[in-house]
């Protein structure tokens, strides 16, 4: 049996609409389980460990890409085996992993396909998507939790006054403790280079790519978040993007970091690639970007 650990909160409550549909189609698909719900911070991890402590080896996350970050941080080296169910408008790596919507990752979790993956580590936190310091992790408490135009619209006009404050930043880069960087940024992001846009989908990679964006206007960083295509060239930022196991970052002033969608720390970190590996449930094959599409419009 699976154990399912849902986030209230994640989609704006949007899985307290869905609970009745969502527990009769795994029950059709033959893997119901024990569900159980977050009340409050920390609730999750606590939740992971009394599942494991049951007996069980499949925890599933239902929620965003924080709900499953805590579920990662609750099993330790415990060889169990992760899924998801996406709720909301911020599962990066369900999205990345091709999990489109809660009824895909029904059927994802009944196919039971197993994939050993990487895990990166900031402090005694890990993280399976990415960690960001700088912009994006300003905005990362506003983002929208639905994927509505009233929603987007409020974001977007926040971000902009927000972009129009925030300063370049400067901050010391130590790769490997091979060599330093010094440098002025807009948004630091270190993803695990298996989930990286710039990394091949099959790709079993166990880097992790360091994209620092250079300083950018008020109005051209809006732009840049909204449609990074849409911008012109000479408007673009400069953008570096370096590979390592391992690196140090320091800022003159603590700066807020962002792991995996959510607050966790201040600088100055090290992130590395840990020696812990996560079993994961993915989908057999990712669906293409038009098949992506339609899959969203017809997601309820």
């Amino acid at each position: 049996m699976y154990y399912y650990i849902l986030n209230p909160a994640s989609g704006g409550g949007r899985i307290n609409k869905i609970q009745d549909r969502l527990k009769a189609r795994l029950k059709e698909l033959g893997i119901a389980g024990e569900f159980v719900k977050s009340i409050g911070e920390g609730d999750i991890t606590k939740l992971t460990n009394l599942g494991i402590k049951k007996g069980y080896k499949t925890i599933v996350a239902v929620g965003g890409t924080g709900t499953i970050n805590e579920v990662i941080n609750g099993i330790g080296k415990n060889d169990v085996a992760v899924g998801m169910i996406p709720i909301g408008h911020k599962n990066e790596l369900a999205k990345s992993l091709g999990i489109l919507d809660w009824q895909t990752a029904c059927n994802i979790l009944a196919a039971r396909k197993i994939d050993i993956l990487d895990v990166g580590k900031v402090g005694k936190k890990y993280f399976i998507t990415s960690v960001n310091i700088g912009f994006s992790a300003e905005i990362t408490n506003a983002k929208p939790t639905e994927d509505s135009l009233f929603q987007k619209t409020k974001y977007y006009r926040n971000a902009l006054s927000w972009a129009s404050k925030f300063k370049p930043q400067r901050a010391i880069l130590n790769f490997n403790d091979d060599f330093i960087v010094e440098t002025d940024f807009f948004n630091i992001q270190i993803s695990n280079a298996r989930f990286s846009e710039n990394q091949p989908q099959d790709s079993k990679s166990n880097l992790l790519d360091i994209l620092i964006t250079g300083k950018m206007s008020g109005l051209n960083s809006l732009k840049y978040i909204m449609d990074p295509e849409k911008l012109k060239p000479e408007k673009k930022p400069d953008i570096s993007l370096f590979r390592a196991k391992r690196i140090a970052i320091n800022t003159p002033k603590p700066m807020d970091v962002a792991i995996d969608g959510s607050i966790a720390c201040k600088t100055p970190i090290v992130c590395q690639i840990s020696t812990r590996q996560l079993k994961l449930i993915v989908a057999r094959k990712k669906a293409p970007a038009k098949q992506e599409a339609k899959t969203k419009a017809k997601a309820s």
